[in-house]
């Protein structure tokens, strides 16, 4: 048989016709999405880079979360992370899901053209912190990497109410990229320290804690000061001091006692308490005894407690039908307000 002329349709592919022609696929899939190709495609990347050689094995992903619902990154991440133990992995993600999955020890923020490990050299967290952060920074707590400001908070009361009052002080917390993080407890130092630096570099993202005061009045309903605990409260606001995070306590007691307390939302809060608990003793037909209102806040024995949430909820409902004017001079809610703008405004 003679020879196929090299000018003849005829003639031998090459490697590269025959390449172009293989082709990873799915058996039986069809119609497959663009997620489902994405993981096909780093799948078919790990398995290159688990072959023998000497060298560096190095991993570049750019944003794997393209195309892939919440469930398929967390698979993902785990199998990165248990499968792929011998390989450098670097990540780049605007995902809170992976965020709150990676070790917090492992994320790098950037921020303004720098990078921030948070690793334990780098930031004032302890190893207690990392160990609490592992388990309750969630993918609700984790847009706060992705933030141009946060406001830290205790509860679902100041979760509720916070952005509507942010709203009547002209600060839209989703037009300003401000995370609004709701730590459930007392416990927001572990979430603060994130952004205290030990490297000497500010991380340049305004972080406001919002918090009670929880100086109790006694049973004649008079407020008095607690030597130790102002001066708990004095050197933690000075331990932030060249951080860009900032504590703001309120005025007296609770955030329910300054909303009542208010000369700007006195009385929304008072009607939004009378209709939550309209079928109680306390405050049937509408009625507001401040007496019994402070006995139910301070939970005295005998007292069926106030639904703060249900308040909450109702209360921003009112606010945002009836907007009232928020008085430059009232003080009650002064340190809410400040929190608010510190986060919206600072360094902006």
């Amino acid at each position: 048989m003679s020879p196929v002329n090299q000018n003849s349709p005829l003639e031998i592919p090459k490697s590269r016709n025959i390449l172009e022609k293989i082709s990873l696929g799915i058996v039986n899939g069809e119609n497959l999405g663009l997620g489902t190709m994405n993981r096909l495609y780093m799948a078919t990347e790990l398995l290159h880079l688990k072959k023998e050689w000497d060298g560096l094995k190095l991993c570049i992903i750019e944003e794997l979360e393209a195309h892939l619902h919440p469930q398929a990154q967390m698979k993902i991440i785990d199998a990165l992370r248990t499968d792929a133990k011998d390989i450098q992995m670097i990540l780049t993600s605007h995902s809170p899901n992976l965020a709150s999955k990676v070790p917090l020890e492992n994320i790098i923020l950037c921020k303004d053209s720098d990078a921030y490990p948070l690793s334990h050299s780098n930031t004032a967290l302890s190893p207690e912190n990392y160990q609490y952060l592992e388990r309750f920074l969630d993918v609700t707590k984790s847009n706060l990497f992705f933030a141009k400001g946060v406001i830290i908070v205790e509860g679902w009361s100041e979760e509720i109410i916070i952005p509507v009052l942010a709203k009547l002080s002209n600060c839209d917390l989703t037009k300003m990229e401000v995370s609004l993080v709701n730590v459930g407890s007392t416990a927001f130092l572990h979430f603060a320290k994130i952004f205290v630096r030990t490297d000497g570099r500010k991380l340049n993202v305004p972080v406001s804690i919002i918090s009670d005061l929880d100086n109790r009045p006694d049973e004649y309903g008079i407020f008095r000061n607690d030597e130790n605990k102002s001066r708990a409260i004095e050197s933690l606001k000075s331990s932030f001091s060249q951080t860009s995070v900032k504590a703001f306590y309120a005025e007296e007691w609770t955030l329910e006692w300054c909303l009542y307390k208010s000369p700007s939302l006195s009385t929304h809060f008072r009607a939004s308490v009378a209709k939550v608990h309209s079928g109680t003793e306390e405050f049937i037909n509408g009625i507001f005894e401040e007496n019994k209102f402070v006995k139910k806040l301070r939970k005295d024995k005998g007292t069926a407690p106030l639904d703060k949430v249900k308040i909450a909820t109702v209360l921003a409902g009112m606010l945002e039908e009836s907007p009232p004017t928020l008085q430059s001079d009232d003080k009650y809610i002064k340190y809410i307000i400040d929190a608010i703008k510190y986060a919206c405004n600072a360094n902006r």
